[in-house]
């Protein structure tokens, strides 16, 4: 499907793309996402010589710029520490990490932990509201750098709970 019959066809909508052109295909798809749940995976990150580093974002995150462009719509940010390598890994049969659910509507978050929960292993977990994105999606640098050390396809687990 296009981007914009995705978005028409979906309940909860996961926004996947690169930093560059986030804002531009939001604004595209804002009729079409108006009152669904909007989970944005987006990591504004930066790459050069010394590795990956965290992007400025004038609105504070990805997360953040997409429920500014999508007023009409029920913004969450989750799934930025999850390895696409290991959920296309038909030899993984359990993800063994956490995944961070942030965001202002509570019944919306609910739902995206509860989505997150499906992939076995995972446990949604739920990381505040989407001021705090920002840190979320910057610690996704230090996981690369983590990965590119040790070979891995590292993710981040809390304990105590």
């Amino acid at each position: 499907l296009s981007n914009a019959d995705a978005a028409a066809a979906g309940d909860i909508v996961i926004v996947a793309v690169p930093w560059d052109g986030h804002r531009e295909l939001l604004v595209s798809l804002a009729d079409a996402l108006a009152g669904k749940i909007v989970v944005d995976c987006v990591n504004p990150l930066g790459f050069d010589k010394r590795g990956p580093f965290a992007l400025d974002v004038a609105e504070g995150s990805a997360a953040q710029q997409a429920a500014e462009v999508l007023p009409d719509s029920r913004v969450t940010a989750a799934f930025h520490h999850v390895s696409a390598v290991v959920l296309l890994d038909p030899d993984v049969d359990t993800v063994d990490l956490d995944v961070l659910v942030l965001g202002e509507d509570r019944a919306a978050t609910d739902e995206v932990r509860a989505l997150a929960e499906r992939i076995p292993g995972v446990r949604g977990v739920f990381g505040g509201r989407l001021r705090n994105a920002h840190q979320v999606e910057a610690l996704t640098a230090n996981l690369i750098a983590v990965n590119r050390r040790y070979k891995t396809h590292a993710g981040i687990r809390i304990t105590g709970l």
